[in-house]
């Protein structure tokens, strides 16, 4: 061969190389601006084939990756940055956020704080034995309600779990080790749920122990601060998936409390007492001027933190916590969807019009468009809107389409043999809708007003949502990170 022509090969196969890898649009935050929406990617039809690389990871999580200038950036339980690159899966770098290096603690004082730890991992043990056991007892007491002696036992545990919760709640109170202490959380949960951002310079991570740190490209820490710890329900261990937003200058966070940092310096700006909500607030602009939209309904102005609308989304009176979603826009219009675990149709979807002027929105705020009763199980999956229609669905597995114009119900359909729980959200691809279950069943749907299933394969665990970058998806497993090119 001459010369010429392995200089033009060569050129070739660099270019394609260039197109696959190195033309790589960022994804800077969680559902790649909030929507799910990858319009110039196309989904794989089978995710076990055609495996690109797979970059195994020490602990789970169930943040998605984010893509930066060529760089994937994922976490691992409990408090660990990983930064790895595109093109090969090859990690670049860790970065540890233990509370115990934050803190300043000596080696003595850290071993103290070890000892601590193991108390709180013996008594949260010693709770969900406890609630198991009560859960069991409750289902027999729906059988024999006359039963007194298994209503008595039902109620001794419920104050030993009370507590065992009080013993806990000192621990964390503890003057000198408190802080350093990981708050608790749900097993499902973990302190990983939340996907890191990024300004293209810097990247922002939160961990559900309440800790927040900036890192640049290369792993230099920029700033790290603890914060509220997440907010405990009743005394239940809920822990938190509200990731990070970048909006305007500052970085929007929440543990407990919606709260404002400077991007800079990681200094509060302001702070509101709120309800608790696991989803990511949707952002939106009004000449100019940014707001939140929060799962609760609540609207909150950026730039003061002050409250213009509370209460749009309805909550269940035993459930006043299971806004798990995330609201998506589209044409301006708001939509968003919630259920829980008790039955007697308390599925809820709405849609919401923006104002096209702050004087409109100050006076009587969103405009419900609709409001549709939909199944009423959890929704633990974020919706999408495509194409005039609305997909959500929810731990049932049942999925929803609705006309997102008047909210009329086009059907809904229990997704057959899919098992576990759909905590991936929904993603839309130029040519396919994507769902999927923690079982590792990925889904992949041809968008429109009928059911029609294109593939489903099966790879590994999973709770975290795909990213997708020119045709390929970055699927973050229990165990794996994975680079899968689409067929």
């Amino acid at each position: 061969m001459s010369a010429n022509r392995k200089a033009m090969r060569l050129a070739t196969l660099l270019a394609i190389f260039v197109t696959v890898f190195s033309i790589q649009a960022d994804v800077i935050s969680w559902r790649n601006g909030g929507n799910g929406e990858y319009l110039n990617s196309r989904l794989p039809l089978n995710w076990s084939e055609n495996i690109l690389w797979k970059t195994p990871l020490e602990n789970w999580s169930n943040a998605s990756p984010i893509m930066v200038d060529g760089k994937l950036f994922v976490c691992e339980e409990p408090s660990t940055l990983v930064c790895i690159d595109s093109k090969n899966g090859n990690i670049l770098w860790k970065r540890s956020n233990d509370l115990l290096d934050l803190l300043g603690f000596t080696e003595d004082e850290k071993r103290e704080v070890e000892a601590l730890k193991k108390q709180q991992v013996e008594i949260r043990n010693e709770i969900n034995r406890l609630e198991n056991n009560q859960r069991r007892l409750g289902r027999r007491l729906e059988r024999e309600e006359d039963n007194e002696t298994l209503r008595s036992s039902i109620e001794k545990i419920g104050v030993d779990i009370q507590n065992l919760q009080t013993k806990g709640k000192e621990l964390l109170n503890d003057p000198k080790f408190g802080d350093a202490l990981l708050a608790p959380t749900h097993p499902a949960t973990g302190y990983t749920s939340y996907t890191p951002v990024s300004d293209g310079k810097l990247i922002y991570a939160a961990f559900g122990f309440g800790l927040v740190a900036a890192y640049d490209l290369h792993g230099n820490n920029i700033w790290s601060k603890q914060m509220d710890r997440p907010f405990d329900i009743q005394g239940y261990a809920t822990g938190g998936s509200t990731s990070p937003l970048i909006v305007d200058d500052k970085l929007l966070v929440r543990f407990s409390d919606y709260t404002a940092l400077d991007l800079k310096t990681g200094d509060k700006i302001w702070n509101i007492v709120s309800k608790p909500a696991y989803g990511t607030p949707l952002i939106f602009k009004v000449e100019g001027e940014s707001f939140v939209f929060t799962p609760r309904g609540n609207v909150i102005r950026m730039r003061d933190g002050e409250k213009i609308q509370t209460g749009l989304v309805a909550m269940h009176p035993k459930e006043k916590y299971s806004a798990f979603t995330s609201p998506v826009i589209d044409k301006g219009i708001i939509y968003t969807v919630r259920g829980c675990h008790y039955n007697g149709n308390d599925g809820h979807a709405y849609a919401y019009r923006i104002p096209k002027d702050l004087e409109e929105l100050y006076e009587t705020g969103l405009e419900e468009l609709w409001h549709t009763i939909v199944h009423e199980k959890n929704y633990f999956a974020s919706p999408i809107v495509h194409e005039g229609l609305f997909y959500a669905i929810c731990e049932g597995i049942v999925l929803s389409v609705l006309d997102a114009n008047s909210g009329e119900i086009i059907y809904e359909r229990k997704i057959d043999g899919l098992k576990g729980v759909p905590y991936p959200s929904l993603t839309l691809a130029k040519n396919a809708v994507f769902f999927g279950s923690d079982d590792g069943t990925a889904i992949k749907l041809q968008p429109g007003r009928e059911y029609k299933e294109i593939a489903r394969s099966r790879l590994e665990r999973f709770r975290s949502t795909p990213i997708f970058v020119n045709n390929v998806a970055y699927l973050r497993t229990y165990e794996n990170l994975y680079a899968i090119k689409a067929n």
